[in-house]
């Protein structure tokens, strides 16, 4: 199925699975394809897609127990760095302004897209 929200950098609209499992099921079928992918869930729509292992940042699920948007717990960055990545990467594919700022629990940094939040 494809997203009617969330498009690749080239514009095309990324397929969209409902689980971890299935998208993950994809990625192994890519695999043996020769194409490398992992799988995300999407900080906007909240569903699954696939993306290059070479576009993967550090970041690491349930280390904080911050909600994003749609109540689902928030990516957790590692490094103000892989944040940055990750922001940068997502302001092109979806042509939003997103912000970094740390985690208020410590231990890591998020990404915003609400307006005027900041410390």
């Amino acid at each position: 199925m494809k997203s009617n929200t969330c498009f690749s950098k080239s514009g095309s609209p990324l397929s969209v699975f409902m689980t971890e499992r299935e998208a993950q099921s994809s990625a192994d079928y890519e695999r043996g394809q020769g194409r490398s992918l992992y799988p995300y869930q999407c900080e906007r729509c909240g569903l699954w897609h696939l993306a290059p292992k070479e576009s993967r940042v550090d970041f690491r699920k349930d280390a904080c127990s911050c909600p994003d948007s749609l109540g689902n717990g928030k990516r957790l960055y590692a490094t103000q760095e892989d944040a940055e990545k990750a922001r940068r990467s997502s302001e092109e594919a979806r042509g939003v302004s997103l912000s970094v700022y740390p985690c208020p629990e410590g231990g890591g940094w998020h990404l915003t897209h609400s307006a005027g939040f900041g410390f």
